[in-house]
């Protein structure tokens, strides 16, 4: 079984997460969802509900309820964030909770932050794969451009 062929069913559960957030609740940032998955099986789900709460990186863990088991991979639509605003950087979270892999399906359309989040990943040593359902995570948020905060 080729990555692609792995990683997609799990990024489109993760897209059908993202699409539980109400964009008049997450605006003006945009909608994402994430799973996590050990052993092949999805053991948290998690969206961005609305502006000012935790991401879905975040919310994903939070459902978990403990830490995942080595190896374990996040799928999530966007690239998660490695700002520290008002709900931290979720990449600190995902090396802190010791993912494994973080798949990725659109990059951070923010020109300051894009990228940024996939390299404080890798140089933590997690296994990044990214652009998973690139084009059906960018239509989860039509016109944005990015959030300057």
């Amino acid at each position: 079984m080729t990555d692609l062929a792995r990683h997609e069913p799990f990024m489109g559960e993760a897209i059908q997460e993202a699409k539980k957030g109400d964009p008049a609740l997450t605006s003006p940032n945009p909608r994402v969802g994430a799973v996590i998955v050990e052993d092949g099986k999805i053991v948290a789900r998690g969206h961005f509900e609305r502006d000012g709460g935790p991401h879905a990186e975040r919310r994903a863990l939070q459902t978990l309820n403990r830490l995942p088991r080595s190896g374990a991979i996040i799928y999530v639509t966007l690239e998660p964030c490695s700002t520290h605003g008002r709900t931290g950087a979720c990449t600190d979270a995902l090396i802190e909770a010791g993912i494994s892999m973080v798949v990725v399906g659109a990059l951070d359309p923010t020109p300051a932050h894009r990228g940024n989040g996939l390299k404080a990943l890798q140089d933590a040593g997690v296994e990044v794969v990214s652009n998973i359902l690139k084009h059906e995570c960018e239509a989860l948020n039509p016109g944005f451009a990015g959030r300057i905060s």
